[in-house]
């Protein structure tokens, strides 16, 4: 076996031989784990964040330079809000509401579907210049990979297959998690498509084919049945942008009123990113400084 795209966290792309049809494919493991240590999730939350972190890594395969796009996932379950950033380097964050949540196994899996419960799927893409797109679907299963090929179907037009899977072990770790995106570009032949169709239906687990020490072509090529091209490669990593200075101006949200009453009780301010849990604690001089420039 070729373990060359295992010695970090990688995404790849390719197109079948010979038909218009796109590939893309990533494991993510150190980066998933990252996010669980961060966070402090329990099994089911770790598996829920760990799909829609891949989930946003597959969507972000599109992107350009500068370019971001984020995931939300909301629903009516224990989990409340999933939400994972992507930039165009493949630098990508997460966080779910509600960390410490862990309802168990169903048909020998954790139950990620319950703990989202029936909600919404948002993707917003910042494509640079003030534009950006939004979409949103209901959620189908609340499995993050069946919802994400009803949203690239249904709000982007492109046929597509997402498989996604997050192995966490007896200890908690995250020891396998990664997926995959097929897609049927214009020109795909029906007959190539179907074929897909029989062979994903018989595949195992994405994360399971991880364990198993599977490269990324191995896994697609399982997938596919077909000979692919590979034409770009990046690497995966777990990157917070946030900044004092953006903290500072986040500031400008809670109000005039708000910050005169902090200034004048001489009460300094701890936020704290959502992201990568860093405190950042705001002095009352440095209020002052931010009152000031929202009235000039």
């Amino acid at each position: 076996m070729s373990h060359i795209y295992e010695t970090m966290d990688t995404l790849v792309k390719g197109i079948v031989k010979q038909e218009a049809i796109l590939v893309v494919g990533l494991i993510d493991t150190k980066t998933v784990e990252k996010a669980r240590l961060i966070h402090d999730t329990y099994p089911t939350a770790t598996a829920a964040l760990g799909r829609v972190i891949t989930g946003t890594l597959l969507l972000s395969s599109t992107l350009k330079k500068d370019q971001r796009l984020t995931l939300q996932v909301s629903g009516d379950g224990p989990l409340r809000e999933i939400v994972a950033e992507v930039d165009w380097l493949q630098g990508v964050r997460g966080y779910v509401r509600r960390p410490h949540i862990h309802l168990g196994l169903k048909n020998g899996k954790l139950d990620v579907g319950r703990a989202v419960g029936k909600g919404f799927l948002n993707v917003t893409k910042d494509l640079g210049l003030a534009l950006s797109y939004r979409g949103t679907v209901q959620l189908q299963t609340g499995e993050i990979a069946t919802d994400l090929a009803y949203y690239l179907t249904t709000s982007e037009q492109i046929p597509s297959a997402v498989s996604i899977g997050v192995y966490v072990d007896t200890d908690n770790s995250v020891k396998a998690s990664g997926g995959f995106m097929i897609q049927a570009l214009p020109g795909a032949q029906n007959e190539t498509i179907e074929f897909i169709e029989n062979r994903l239906a018989e595949l195992p687990p994405v994360s399971s084919m991880i364990l198993n020490e599977m490269s990324l072509p191995e896994i697609l090529g399982d997938a596919i049945g077909l000979p692919i091209y590979f034409f770009d490669k990046k690497e995966i990593h777990y990157h917070c942008p946030c900044t004092r200075d953006r903290v500072l101006d986040a500031i400008v949200a809670l109000g005039e009123k708000e910050i005169e009453d902090m200034i004048d009780k001489e009460k300094e301010l701890t936020i704290q990113c959502e992201f990568c849990k860093k405190d950042y604690v705001i002095l009352p001089e440095e209020l002052g400084s931010v009152l000031k420039s929202m009235r000039s």
